[in-house]
């Protein structure tokens, strides 16, 4: 989710090329509920111009009845129906006609034959005119003659049509003349009207949802909800830079009712359920209860376990060892969530879209069933151009907004519509990166880092091996060494230095002491770089073959196939540590990479 809003230049670009359904999906993926009135218009005047030739989107009939002026909130959730799946027809009621269009069994509602009808009513629609010191059988009185109204319109709307009834509750003022008694005495405005929402939830039939329209207000802010300039210049019922949020809150609701809520969140680990990873960090080393971010964590966590409480499947997809992986689960004290509470667990080298794909087989659900959370920006995009039907919510870099934005999400996304794949295979998407690597020597400026990274890594760690600052600088010094550090940056951003190898020559082969790098970028072709960098060297110094050990730790399975993967052949295997051996070709034998690299700099 864009914090920016809508490029309306670049999806009218699309447009132009005729790539309706890439343009629709940039807009379905940067337009947000809060954003303003102009923006969710220009938003839907753009869709309204796309060409729906093979989009996969259901029909739906609504039908809007209200006593304020809709039409404008009607564009503008054909647009966020769109993004949840449906292909929208909407008919308009006359203006404060509700009562007259439901009982008159010859109006155009019947004709349109709707799939659902909204009844978009406001506190305004709710006679309760109650006399200031009333006694609450009085208000009681009042209150169930206010919701038997409602139920004589469902009951004729249910019986002519077979359709879903949508019902608003009252969004209670933000002013009243009594002030704080108005919400303290029985017979106050806000008193009668939360005992009217509580009894229309209670009396709501089979096929009646209630549209929790109050609740709307809140999250909007009730101040700035009610403009009664917008009511008596032109019937607005709330202000209209709130329509997108009124609107999408719609859609989500429809989409749930016709079976196509989410049913499944997927979860990744490392930096998503606590802080750090565990692999390097080890169990003690994770953020989780302690301190704000711990706490965070925690906060997360209890509120995945809720949505579990509610219904959701909760799965686990993680780029992990799953024995140290599941550590955290069974051992960690501050752990809300453990494995009996994971239907799916997900935790090897695979990539992401593998795994999610398994996850939906596994559990016997469509792939558009799925909410897929991961703090890394690379492996959500991934997921959202090879699997568009799973729903990705942009979490943030701090972990005390993810509970509000997968709260938000649900809200928002119960449906994506299947959209076609922007990138046909992997090569096509790791080009499209444009990462950018940048090959440094050691300095003082570096050299604390490059050791904390070679003796925090664990996984992705050949050898094990751990040197300290005084040890990698005196390397540097000999002439036999040679150690490199890299960086990269990608469209997302800088992932700033994720590997290190330190290298030593023996005779005519160039030895692979050292090699660690952060998992973060594992599989996005950065190994292949790091080795055409090594190939170089061994060129330069004029040896023959590049030499890889291998020793195996209870972490770091995930490299156990490197070598050959990359064109090694073993050569030796003694006392546990394998001899890895490539012939020190030409530069067009190189291996292919999708990363450009910068010139070698110092730091």
């Amino acid at each position: 989710m864009s914090l920016e809003g809508p490029n309306f230049d670049e999806i009218k670009a699309k447009l132009k090329a005729g790539d309706a359904r890439n343009a629709f999906e940039l807009l379905r993926r940067t337009l947000r509920p809060d954003d303003p009135f102009v923006t969710q218009a220009r938003a839907a005047r753009l869709y309204r111009s796309m060409a729906r030739d093979g989009a996969e989107l259901r029909p739906l009939k609504i039908a809007l009845l209200a006593g304020s002026t809709v039409d404008h909130l009607a564009d503008v959730l054909r647009l966020w129906l769109a993004t949840v799946g449906f292909d929208a027809e909407i008919y308009v009621a006359p203006f404060d006609m509700v009562v007259q269009t439901v009982l008159d069994e010859a109006s155009d509602l019947y004709a349109f034959k709707p799939d659902v009808v909204w009844l978009c009513t406001t506190h305004r629609d709710v006679p309760l005119e109650i006399a200031a010191g009333s006694d609450i059988a009085a208000v009681r009185a009042k209150v169930e003659r206010a919701v038997q109204d409602k139920q004589r319109l469902w009951q004729v709307l249910l019986q002519r049509c077979n359709c879903l009834v949508v019902q608003n509750n009252a969004d209670c003022p933000a002013d009243d003349p009594f002030g704080n008694i108005a919400g303290a005495a029985p017979w106050g405005g806000r008193s009668a009207l939360r005992l009217y929402n509580f009894e229309l939830g209670a009396a709501a039939l089979p096929g009646v949802a209630v549209f929790d329209l109050d609740h709307l207000a809140s999250l909007y802010g009730k101040a700035q909800w009610f403009d009664s300039r917008y009511w008596f210049h032109s019937k607005h019922a709330f202000a209209p830079d709130a329509t997108g949020l009124v609107a999408a809150s719609l859609a989500q609701l429809v989409a749930a009712a016709k079976g196509l809520a989410k049913k499944c969140l997927v979860l990744d680990l490392d930096n998503t359920l606590w802080g750090g990873v565990i692999g390097d960090d080890g169990l003690e080393g994770i953020a989780l209860g302690q301190k704000a971010d711990g706490e965070a964590y925690v906060a997360f966590q209890a509120y995945a376990r809720a949505l579990k409480e509610r219904g959701i499947v909760l799965a686990v997809c993680s780029k992990n060892d799953e024995a140290i992986a599941k550590e955290a689960f069974e051992h960690h004290p501050d752990m809300r969530l453990r494995l009996s509470d994971i239907a799916v667990f997900r935790a090897n080298w695979n990539s992401k879209v593998e795994n999610v794909r398994d996850i939906a087989a596994t559990l016997s659900i469509g792939i558009d069933s799925l909410v897929f959370a991961d703090d890394n920006p690379a492996e959500r995009d991934i997921v959202r151009q090879f699997l568009p039907a799973v729903a990705v919510p942009e979490l943030p870099d701090d972990p005390a907004d993810y509970v509000r934005v997968l709260a938000r999400y649900y809200a928002e996304n119960a449906q994506r519509a299947e959209l076609q794949l922007s990138f046909q295979d992997t090569a096509d998407y790791l080009a499209s990166l444009q990462m950018v690597a940048e090959i440094g020597a050691v300095d003082a400026l570096n050299l604390p880092r490059l050791a904390q990274l070679i003796n925090k890594s664990n996984q992705f760690h050949l050898t094990g091996t751990r040197y300290s600052e005084a040890e990698l600088a005196a390397f540097a010094t000999r002439p036999g060494y040679v150690i490199r550090n890299f960086r990269l940056r990608d469209r997302f951003g800088d992932n700033g230095l994720i590997a290190v190898v330190v290298l030593r020559v023996l005779d005519r082969d160039l030895v692979i002491d050292t090699w660690v790098m952060s998992c973060r970028v594992l599989a996005r072709s950065m190994e292949e770089f790091i080795c055409n960098e090594m190939l170089r060297v061994a060129r330069e110094r004029h040896c023959t073959s590049l030499v890889g050990l291998y020793k195996p730790t209870a972490k770091n399975k995930l490299v156990a196939g490197l070598y050959p993967r990359l064109g090694f052949e073993k050569v030796a295997d003694t006392d546990g540590v394998s001899r890895w051996r490539r012939a020190v070709g030409p530069a067009s034998s190189d291996l292919t990479t999708y990363a450009r690299q910068l010139e070698m700099t110092t730091e």
